[in-house]
């Protein structure tokens, strides 16, 4: 028998530069990132006005100015170098830390990693400072002309380190993540102006104001936030405000679910989780909108839990949801009394869910179909079918215009000749059922908005477009044949899980429906099987 051997390697220690770029990686993850960094930097230093520019999605330039307080000399020189800061002095000051951080912190792990300049001034009376410093290392340090504040440019991102590059994304979607980057801030500082440029061109023109909410009107939906609701709870522990979705405002995919613990963008799964729990089952199978500022005292977060700050823990995560949750259902006026509807409203139609009903009521089978106890046996639903029908009857039952959801991405499609001729034909009822289009050029048409509540991607909407020209008659579309089709392909399909909410809320609104049993097709969409049924194939009787 060959014996496996292994070759023997002495432990050594890594080389200074190995540890400044492995620990730089940690914490500039891609350029979204250094963008993050130099903002925070630029806001602890009481800037009023910043620009962010980058070209190729900041993966070859990165630049961020600002009208701050700005540096010294030797604040530069220091900046650049690992564990530099005028914030700590001892390992208690990170309790107490307020700002987001420290310049020595953001440029020392940008530095190492790009090509980097700064300049910057605290006189305008007198010169400034250039620093350049590639991979970490100075190169040269010199007098410059430049204004009161700070500019930062990062140059060929991840240069001296290939394999952290060569995971980046398109350029489309890392400048994608550098706007959602640029917009958190600007929705947590209004008074401050923002301004986003990609390869030359301006993407952002944010002036400073007063008030969040004109700020969050030049970010999102100027309707979408004019029907917020306003959110403000004070404690002795914490404090919380922002904006909430009212809840027939709910859509199936959000443009924005914001937290901020004392203005810093964060990611927090509790207070999501709360937010939802607040709501309770009247948001069905939506999700809303919200932008929540958690304030309290710096000592009872931990921000340090992730290299890049963006995860923080709060000292009391079961106070903290319980806190939150509450504050939402005030804010919407929902009492804990209403959220057992769901409850009564399937007992009044004949389905039980039992003890522990939100988490034991339903059982989805192969992901396609939902079953439900009822007084005298079962019921088995299906799901397409059932979401068919709540769709034909919301599409064809209304007179004004259908509630339309937003695509995160517009969809563009190329029609063929009869294709096109049949949009031509129904543009305007498209628009009245909840499908915003418009003609992009030629036969090209760019799809915006689909029926709220339904799962309609791009590749549903390409197959709608295939089969629109099959259910035209001559010069005309029949109406109902048009409503068909949208509810068929933008109901959930057979194969997709659904959670305990999303299938209570498909039978609630199945069983609202004038004829829940079959889709538009004449499929059945229940069957019913009787508690003799069962008996006798078991041989009880």
């Amino acid at each position: 028998m060959n014996q496996q051997t292994t070759k023997r390697r002495p432990v050594k220690l890594l080389s200074e530069d190995t540890v400044r770029r492995i620990a730089a990686g940690e914490v500039i993850t891609r350029p979204a990132a250094a963008v993050k960094e130099l903002v925070e930097n630029s806001l602890d230093a009481g800037a009023t006005e910043i620009k962010v520019e980058v070209k190729t999605g900041g993966k070859n330039l990165i630049k961020v100015s600002d009208n701050g307080i700005g540096m010294t000399r030797e604040d530069v020189r220091l900046a650049v170098a690992r564990h530099a800061t005028s914030k700590l002095e001892a390992i208690d000051d990170l309790k107490g830390i307020s700002s987001f951080g420290f310049r020595g912190e953001a440029l020392a792990a940008i530095a190492a990693v790009s090509r980097l300049t700064i300049e910057t001034n605290t006189d305008d009376a007198g010169p400034g400072t250039r620093l350049e410093v590639e991979g970490g290392d100075i190169r040269e340090i010199g007098e410059t002309a430049h204004p009161l504040g700070t500019t930062v440019t990062a140059r060929t991102l991840f240069f001296n380190l290939m394999p952290r590059r060569s995971f980046l994304k398109s350029d489309n979607y890392e400048l994608k993540l550098v706007a959602e980057t640029v917009k958190n801030y600007a929705a947590a500082y209004p008074e401050t102006g923002f301004e986003l440029v990609s390869g030359g061109r301006i993407l952002l023109r944010l002036p400073g104001c007063k008030q969040l909410k004109e700020r969050l009107k030049e970010l999102y939906d100027r309707q979408t936030v004019e029907s917020f609701i306003e959110l403000k709870v004070d404690n002795p522990l914490l404090s919380v405000s922002g904006f909430l979705a009212e809840p027939t405002q709910a859509r199936r995919f959000y443009d924005v679910q914001a937290v901020y613990f004392n203005h810093r963008p964060v990611r927090s799964r509790v207070v999501v989780r709360a937010v939802y729990d607040g709501y309770g089952p009247v948001l069905g199978d939506r999700t809303p909108n919200f932008l929540l500022f958690i304030e309290t005292n710096p000592s009872r977060l931990d921000v340090n839990i992730h290299p890049t700050k963006q995860e923080v823990r709060f000292a009391d995560e079961r106070f903290l949801f319980d806190f939150i949750s509450e504050a939402v259902r005030k804010a919407l006026g929902i009492r804990r009394s209403e959220q057992t509807g769901v409850d009564e409203f399937l007992y009044q139609h004949g389905l039980e869910t039992g003890e522990g009903a939100g988490v034991q009521g339903f059982w989805q089978v192969h992901n396609s179909y939902i079953l439900a106890q009822v007084t005298s046996g079962y019921v088995i639903v299906d799901q397409h079918a059932a979401h068919e029908r709540i769709l034909f009857e919301e599409v064809t039952s209304r007179r004004k215009q259908v509630s339309s959801q937003g695509l995160l991405f517009p969809v563009t499609v190329e029609l063929s000749p009869d294709q096109f001729a049949a949009y031509e034909r129904i543009g305007k009822r498209l628009a009245q059922m909840g499908i915003e289009t418009k003609v992009f050029s030629g036969r090209t048409v760019v799809v915006e908005t689909v029926p709220a509540g339904s799962y309609m991607g791009k590749a549903e909407i390409r197959e709608f477009f295939a089969e629109l020209a099959s259910v035209s008659s001559g010069r005309a579309v029949p109406e109902i044949e048009l409503a068909k089709l949208v509810a068929c392909k933008g109901a959930i399909k057979a194969g997709q899980w659904l959670s305990q909410p999303e299938m209570e809320s498909l039978i609630n609104r199945l069983f609202a429906c004038q004829e829940p049993h079959f889709c538009p097709h004449g499929r059945p969409a229940i069957i019913k099987i009787t508690l003799e049924e069962l008996n006798r194939k078991f041989g009880r009787t």
